[in-house]
């Protein structure tokens, strides 16, 4: 797994984010999978969940004066053949480009059945 292929990843989700597009953010995971936060754990059996959670949280980003992110990739670590831990901070931008928050994301990257590269599991960090 190379990181050309884990940016191509998180970029084509912070584009999907971007543009509130919920199908092809949830394109980029597998599932089951799991998001974890303070809150709790998430399993989400299916896209739709993600979609929905996407959702929300998009309608959130939008009140905040939030209309873009793009992806930083911080740290890689090759866990197995399939599996990949990596360490993303998430920037975010008002609508005339100006940074307006950051956020950080711990994910856990797995190749699918299908050789593609997905996201099996998030971790939102403040740290």
């Amino acid at each position: 797994m190379d990181k050309d292929k884990i940016r191509q990843l998180l970029e084509r989700l912070g584009q999907a984010l971007s543009a509130g597009d919920l199908k092809g953010a949830s394109n980029c995971w597998a599932f089951p999978a799991l998001f974890l936060s303070d809150d709790g754990a998430t399993v989400l059996a299916e896209a739709s969940q993600l979609e929905q959670l996407i959702a929300q949280a998009s309608e959130w980003y939008r009140k905040q004066g939030i209309a873009s992110t793009k992806p930083e990739l911080e740290q890689v670590d090759m866990l197995s053949k399939k599996l990949t831990s990596v360490d993303v901070r998430w920037p975010s931008y008002d609508a005339s480009g100006k940074e307006k928050a950051s956020e950080r994301s711990h994910y856990i990257l797995q190749i699918g059945k299908d050789e593609q590269l997905h996201i099996r599991l998030a971790l939102t960090r403040t740290m």
